[in-house]
């Protein structure tokens, strides 16, 4: 018997597939028992599918975000020669059943990113989903050199000319090295690293084994790693997945000449460049420097259980009393 996962293989080689739900990556991230995915069949034939990570917190059920994946949702495998119109109906109806499988699931919070390719939330609004509105940028696969330094700010233009003169050369690390050298960009903030280095491991291995993936470093005369970054591609587009300027060297500025460095070798592999977004204020505006094309997507969130509505609705309540209790504070002592 053909089993779920072999289906949604066959599936994905009919559509592009972004690095983040094909089931290689889905299996390192998630481990190969915590994901499953949502089919809409046609007769026999699979027109759409939504692979999906589910975790319990605090004993509720979540389908999430996975760790490190930037988006999953739901594909779509459109009939060729497409309108408009039938485009959105076909949609429409794919996900009137996937919202249907969700009620079914008893689950208590659905939340999970839409690649920017999505367009048609209006399906998940009329159902009193929460769409909420992210942002990417993205430098196209078509850029040429003269093309990419006019993107770039003139600001921008001068931290990376300031920056490379403390760069000799660019290298890479072991996982392991990697690991080592990213959690000190962490503990420099005070908080731990986000993914633990077992994941991390699966995560390197698993792209290494499907070469999508690339650890760049920026390096001095000395031989001290400045600054580093790990990239991820699928057929379409790169992925700056992590990275940062390792503390002690982060005036030297190196980071943003790394980032330059990947999205060049982005363009050399003829792949679009994806920065990921960040609703962090100073990373987000760090980004738009970079002079990508802004895309929108969509985090696509429901909450089922009416005792995580009120806990919520308790929690801004009482941030709200805060803010406002400081205010008051702040005009009394002025």
């Amino acid at each position: 018997m053909i089993s779920k996962k072999e289906i949604y293989e066959s599936f994905c080689n009919k559509i592009y597939v972004p690095i983040y739900s094909k089931s290689w990556w889905m299996d390192a991230i998630c481990g190969e028992e915590n994901w499953d995915i949502w089919f809409y069949k046609k007769g026999n034939e699979v027109i759409a599918a939504m692979p999906y990570y589910t975790e319990i917190r605090r004993g509720y059920t979540y389908i999430t975000k996975a760790p490190l994946t930037q988006n999953n949702g739901v594909l779509f495998c459109y009939p060729e020669n497409q309108t408009p119109v039938k485009k959105a109906k076909l949609e429409e109806e794919i996900i009137r059943e996937a919202i249907a499988f969700l009620k079914a699931a008893k689950i208590d919070v659905y939340e999970q990113q839409f690649h920017y390719n999505f367009r048609n939330y209006l399906p998940y609004f009329w159902e009193e989903f929460d769409v909420i509105p992210r942002l990417t940028y993205v430098i196209d696969k078509s850029t040429t050199e003269e093309e990419l330094q006019k993107l770039y700010t003139s600001n921008y233009r001068n931290t990376i000319r300031k920056g490379r003169k403390s760069i000799a050369h660019f290298s890479t690390l072991t996982p392991e090295e990697f690991y080592r050298e990213h959690k000190k960009i962490y503990c420099r903030q005070g908080i731990e690293c986000p993914f633990s280095y077992e994941l991390w491991m699966r995560l390197y291995k698993v792209c290494a084994d499907n070469q999508s993936g690339e650890i760049v470093t920026s390096v001095d005369m000395e031989g001290n790693i400045l600054s580093l970054a790990y990239v991820v591609w699928d057929e379409k587009s790169s992925y700056l997945l992590m990275g940062g300027a390792i503390p002690e060297y982060s005036s030297l500025q190196t980071y943003s000449v790394l980032v330059d460095e990947c999205i060049r070798r982005s363009l050399n592999r003829g792949l679009c460049f994806d920065f990921e977004g960040s609703v962090i204020k100073r990373i987000n505006h760090s980004f738009r420097e970079y002079g990508g094309t802004p895309m929108l997507y969509y985090r696509i969130r429901k909450v089922f259980n009416p005792e995580i509505i009120m806990e919520e609705a308790r929690n801004k309540a009482e941030k709200l009393r805060n803010g406002n209790d400081n205010i008051r504070q702040g005009e009394i002592k002025d």
